[in-house]
């Protein structure tokens, strides 16, 4: 596949932290290993394997070096449920995956909006999400809890749409992929539980301006953006449709290689934006008629994203989920949804 490092972040873009890594990463991922076990999520010890091989615990120990375990477990089990259960959406079909995706869609809705609680029992994708949604949300305010159940609902009808895509082999138009795009990679979202987890209130005001959430789409572009490359080979290997080089290569008439190129040379114009908008904080809360302390919590969030993003191409050369040979799930894990 295209690898890709972390010369592909333009100067200024990352800013070390200290530690590096989270010390409780090893401890908060056995810890989410536990819950898969407990939700049915894993059954066997083969399982397991295949999913430590991923490295999920590493991957957050370096997005967020400093928070408690609490919200670092909280943080790992959000990525590796949400992991583990997108590829349950996208792997499985016979017919029936709008049927399937149907109930899942009816389901989380229902518990996201307080409205309806099934039965843990259902699946372990429903009974996962039943248990995450509450302490995950715990304690937001009316604006905050609006705004995160927006991000995941629109995330899940966005995963809807791919896969219709997926479904008739047909590779979307560039316009329609943007938008799709930015929900399936589901970082708009994970600007919020980023938001949770470092323990970060950006005032209601600053946090629904127009150019805050313009660098969270930069933040979703670039992390997906990236993820379309180092993860071309298998997206092509699995049938995947969605991906951002191939769309480049559809839209624009040119070859995967060139398309590559044209995609990163995009993320680089996002991560300028990105610090351009970061730069432009303290004058638009003080245009808000908001404190410096507003401003400074903004910073913080946008300080966070950027270390995700450098965190996800640190942890691409030691995950195992994108190998051509570890299927994700077809010959790994049964399917969790219909049966």
């Amino acid at each position: 596949m295209p690898m890709i490092d972390t010369s592909v972040l333009v100067d200024g873009f990352y800013d070390p932290p200290h530690p590096p890594v989270n010390p409780l990463a090893p401890q908060a991922e056995d810890e989410v290993v536990a819950w898969l076990w407990r939700l049915g999520f894993l059954s066997t010890a083969a399982q397991e394997e295949h999913l430590r091989s991923f490295e999920f615990g590493l991957y957050h120990g370096l997005a967020t070096p400093l928070v408690d375990l609490d919200h670092l477990v909280l943080g790992i089990q959000w990525f590796c449920w949400g992991s583990l259960a997108d590829d349950q959406y996208d792997n499985f079909d016979w017919g029936e995956r709008e049927s399937r995706m149907r109930g899942v869609l009816r389901d989380m809705r229902a518990i996201a909006l307080g409205t309806e609680r099934p039965a843990p029992a259902r699946n372990p994708v429903i009974a996962g999400f039943a248990d995450l949604w509450p302490r995950l949300t715990d304690g937001l305010p009316p604006r905050g809890r609006q705004r995160i159940t927006k991000h995941f609902l629109d995330y899940m009808q966005a995963i809807v749409l791919q896969n219709r895509y997926h479904a008739t082999g047909h590779v979307p138009d560039a316009a329609t992929f943007l938008t799709m795009r930015r929900n399936t990679i589901a970082m708009i979202f994970q600007a919020d539980v980023l938001e949770i987890v470092s323990g970060i209130a950006v005032p209601d005001p600053l946090r629904d301006s127009l150019l805050f959430r313009e660098l969270v789409l930069c933040f979703a572009d670039i992390l997906a953006w990236h993820n379309d490359v180092y993860g071309l080979e298998k997206d092509l290997a699995d049938g995947q449709t969605c991906n951002m080089v191939r769309v480049v290569a559809a839209s624009e008439g040119c070859a995967l290689a060139e398309a590559v190129d044209r995609v990163l040379e995009r993320a680089k114009d996002r991560q300028r934006l990105f610090l351009e908008i970061q730069g432009q904080l303290p004058d638009l809360a003080d245009s808000l008629g908001l404190p410096p302390e507003a401003a400074a919590e903004a910073t913080r969030l946008a300080r966070d994203l950027r270390a995700y993003a450098h965190a996800d191409l640190v942890w691409i050369y030691r995950t195992r989920r994108y190998d051509l040979d570890r299927p994700r799930i077809r010959g790994t894990f049964d399917d969790l949804i219909t049966h």
